[in-house]
């Protein structure tokens, strides 16, 4: 869990609920070093309680606002007990961009 990526996602001003559930989550999620998470849609689904279709749209509104990024997928391959995820069943790594705000791309 990284602090600093759980207070950066609070302070941004997104204009919708969905997409700041979905940022809290992913920040929630993100490791202290790199601020990366891989959390399957199913699982940001469950844990925010929103759609799979509204929680695909907010990664994808959060990753045109510029505040995620896809990330090195290999990060997604093991499951911590030596087993690897096949390449088309791993979720996708998200980066959080804590150098970006959501406030500047407000047009």
């Amino acid at each position: 869990m990284s602090v600093r990526a759980i207070s950066w996602a609070y302070g941004q001003s997104l204009g919708s609920a969905s997409q700041k559930a979905v940022l809290l989550h992913l920040a929630y999620l993100a490791r202290e070093e790199d601020n990366c998470a891989w959390p399957h849609v199913t699982r940001i689904q469950a844990e925010t309680e929103l759609s799979e279709r509204t929680v695909r749209k907010a990664l994808k509104a959060l990753q045109d606002k510029g505040l995620i990024a896809l990330g090195d997928q290999n990060l997604a391959a093991g499951h911590g007990n030596g087993d690897i995820v096949p390449a088309n069943r791993r979720p996708k790594v998200w980066i959080l961009r804590l150098d970006h705000s959501g406030k500047a791309d407000r047009s």
